[in-house]
C-alpha cells in the first residue's frame, strides 16, 4: 500500500489507544473541568471565574496531548472555547428565570458561530474536534489524520460537516430562545429547552457519521480504480 493510500480515510486505528485517548478526555477535559469548577464554587469564586478555572481541565489535556504526539488537542481547545461562553453566558443578569434559558443559548449559539467563522483558519474548527475522536490520539494517528487534508474529498467533507454543526447550533440556540418567550408555562419551556440540545446532537452526530462513510467509501472505490489500472 502506497503512502498516499494509507493516508486515505478508512485505516482502522489501534482500539487500545483509542480508549486510552477517550479515558483521558473523560478524566482531564471533562471530569477534572467539572472538579475545578465545583471546588472553585465551593471557595466562593463567582461563576464567571469558576468557569475560566475549570479551564485548567482541557489546558491539562493539552499538554498531554502534546506530549504524546506533538500536536494540539483540538477537542480539549473546543471546549475551553465552551468554558469561555459559560463564562461570558454568566454575565446575563436580571431576575427574568426565562434568562437561564437564553444563558445556555449564548453557549450554543456562540459555538455555532465559532464553527462558521473557522472557515477563515487554515481548518475549520470541526476538523480538530474530528482529530480527538476519529482517531485513536497517538502521533502516528494523528499524522493520519493531518495527511488526509491533502485529499479534496476529505477537505469538502470537513467544510461541510462544519458548516452542518455550525448552522445547527446556531438554530437549536435560536429555537431555544424562541421556546423561552413563547411558551406560557416557565416548565415546559425549560423542558423543551433541555431536550432540544440532545435532540439537534444526535441528528448533527448521525449526519457526521454518515459523512465519513461516504468520505471512506468514495476513498475506497478511488484506490481500487487506480489498483486496477
Amino acid at each position: 500500500m502506497t503512502g498516499a493510500a494509507a493516508a486515505e480515510p478508512g485505516h482502522s486505528f489501534d482500539s487500545r489507544s483509542m480508549l486510552l485517548n477517550l479515558a483521558l478526555t473523560a478524566i482531564f477535559d471533562i471530569g477534572l473541568a467539572i472538579v475545578a469548577f465545583n471546588v472553585a464554587s465551593s471557595w466562593g469564586a463567582s461563576d464567571q471565574v469558576a468557569y475560566l478555572i475549570s479551564g485548567i481541565g482541557p489546558l491539562v489535556m493539552i499538554v498531554i496531548t502534546w506530549i504524546r504526539a506533538r500536536k494540539l488537542s483540538g477537542a480539549s481547545i473546543v471546549i475551553l472555547v465552551f468554558l469561555l461562553l459559560s463564562s461570558a453566558a454568566a454575565f446575563i443578569g436580571g431576575s427574568d428565570s426565562r434568562l437561564l434559558i437564553v444563558k445556555d443559548s449564548v453557549v450554543t449559539g456562540g459555538f455555532g458561530l465559532a464553527c462558521l467563522l473557522s472557515v477563515l483558519l487554515a481548518k475549520p474548527l470541526m476538523f480538530y474536534f474530528g482529530a480527538k475522536f476519529a482517531t485513536d490520539g497517538t502521533r502516528e494517528g494523528l499524522d493520519r489524520w493531518y495527511g488526509l487534508w491533502q485529499y479534496p474529498d476529505f477537505r469538502r467533507s470537513q467544510y461541510l460537516v462544519n458548516a452542518v454543526w455550525g448552522i445547527g447550533f446556531l438554530v437549536e440556540a435560536g429555537l431555544r430562545i424562541l421556546v423561552a418567550y413563547t411558551v406560557a408555562s416557565f416548565d415546559t419551556a425549560y423542558t423543551i429547552s433541555t431536550i432540544l440540545p440532545f435532540v439537534f446532537l444526535a441528528g448533527l452526530i448521525t449526519f457526521t457519521m454518515v459523512a465519513g462513510m461516504r468520505t471512506r467509501n468514495a476513498a475506497a472505490a478511488r484506490i481500487a480504480n487506480t489498483a486496477a489500472r
